[in-house]
């Protein structure tokens, strides 16, 4: 995945070679997607198999703000790159700095990585030999399917709302209200630093009460307010007149809804799933929920503003998918708060 990112920063001009510059940007973006899924299933599991089952949620929480975290330090770095640089240089070339980091961050990745051994669990279940050997098969052809379908449905309700309270609070601020960018920039990424505890919060919540009704309740409580609450943040950042404090404010609200689906996800994900296919099965509905229901967001909510200039119909995505989300996983998703996944290893072995 970083190796993805750097090398984006490494893309020849569109002057330079034309068209193909966009097919190579495309083909980085799909690795890049491709490579996330890969890496959260692999966190997740490497957390939530070290930690105990009665704090599962509150460990895992702490790995979901890695995200929230990634875009304030993103934003830190391009306004510093195009501050230094100045518009017309970064425009033209210092663009690529921040893609170039990335290569750094690669290195010290791989050196972590080197550092870090096989989870208790999977040792357990490897030592007894029953580990799976086609970890794919066992997912998606066979009853286990449905596991990931109905996993599926519960992520791509968590991907909309965690796109909806985060990045497209930055274009609305940038394209709806016409806030500079180093304005928007800084009222996003005081309302992310602000929220982001709530991942750890409301994971641990989950470790108390369910990780159902504290997912559902972000799904129910984004579908509710995201119209009065872009309309209110409409209201206070007019050009020149921008309330920063309630701006701050609106966003860290949304943002709380973001930690409320999102940071009890790792572990129901962690804990639907069996030690053998867990790794595959967390991976998949993490790519079709976050890479699919929300990757098309920004996509969507901004198409729909342009052709109409409505708020309302730009929010009619973000506002149904979890709304639907909620019905459904009211029916399907299952409670897994009081499932052990040490238990899982000791019967294994």
């Amino acid at each position: 995945m970083g190796i993805g990112t750097g090398a984006i920063g490494l893309i020849p001009t569109f002057e330079s070679i034309g068209i193909a510059a966009a097919f190579i940007l495309f083909g980085l973006r799909m690795i890049q997607g491709l490579c996330l899924g890969g890496e959260y299933g692999g966190a997740i599991t490497y957390v939530a198999e070290h930690v105990s089952d009665e704090r599962r949620g509150y460990y895992t929480g702490w790995l979901q703000t890695s995200p929230t975290l990634g875009i304030v330090v993103a934003l830190a770095v391009v306004l510093a790159v195009r501050g230094y640089y100045g518009e017309q240089v970064f425009n033209t070339w210092a663009w690529r700095v921040p893609f170039l980091i990335s290569f750094l961050l690669v290195a010290i990745a791989i050196y972590i990585r080197l550092q870090l051994g096989e989870t208790p669990i999977f040792q357990e279940i490897k030592a007894k030999g029953l580990t799976t050997r086609n970890p794919w098969r066992e997912a998606f052809l066979s009853a286990n399917i449905k596991f990931v379908l109905i996993a599926s449905i519960v992520v791509i309700g968590e991907g909309v709302v965690w796109y909806s309270g985060q990045f497209w609070a930055l274009y609305f601020l940038q394209q709806v209200s016409k806030v500079d960018l180093f304005s928007s920039s800084y009222i996003v990424m005081a309302a992310l630093l602000i929220a982001t505890p709530t991942l750890i919060l409301w994971g641990w919540v989950s470790d108390h009460i369910g990780r159902k009704p504290v997912i559902l309740g972000g799904f129910l409580l984004a579908a509710v307010t995201y119209y009065p609450l872009y309309s209110w943040l409409g209201t206070v950042t007019q050009p020149n007149n921008i309330n920063y404090p309630i701006a701050i404010f609106i966003i860290a609200i949304l943002v709380n809804y973001v930690g409320m689906v999102y940071g009890p996800i790792g572990a129901f994900l962690a804990e639907y799933f069996p030690a053998r296919i867990r790794y595959t099965s967390v991976s998949v509905p993490y790519h079709i929920g976050n890479g699919w229901g929300g990757g098309l967001v920004p996509f969507i909510t901004t198409a729909a503003f342009a052709a109409t200039g409505s708020l309302f119909y730009a929010l009619l995505y973000p506002i149904l998918v979890p709304l639907v989300c909620f019905f459904l996983s009211l029916w399907l998703m299952p409670e897994t708060r009081h499932i052990s996944i040490w238990k899982e290893a000791k019967a294994a072995a």
